[in-house]
């Protein structure tokens, strides 16, 4: 079984193949309340790397940009907007 640091190392790799041909860079959120564990999967949010850096709206992707890593395999997927507004692994609502 996977550690969340290890989770989280898979997940950041995983992140640099997708967005690798983006126009943004993206970069994973370092903060606690964009990690969490339910059941079986760890999440983690990641955005583009100046919203990540500033904060700042304009600089904003598009909505949650979620994935999910499977403890025990490690396979990694981006959760849809819609599995992430009603997963909420970050208990957002």
């Amino acid at each position: 079984m996977l550690t969340i640091e290890q989770a989280e190392r898979i997940a950041a790799d995983y992140i640099r193949k997708l967005t690798a041909d983006w126009d943004n860079e993206t970069a994973m959120f370092p903060d606690q309340e964009y990690k969490s564990q339910k059941g079986e999967y760890f999440y983690f949010a990641f955005q583009s790397a100046k919203y990540v850096e500033t904060r700042d709206d304009k600089y904003l992707c598009y909505g949650p940009c979620q994935i999910s890593v499977h403890s025990v395999t490690g396979e990694c997927r981006l959760l849809s907007v819609q599995e992430s507004l009603a997963i909420d692994p970050f208990n957002a609502r």
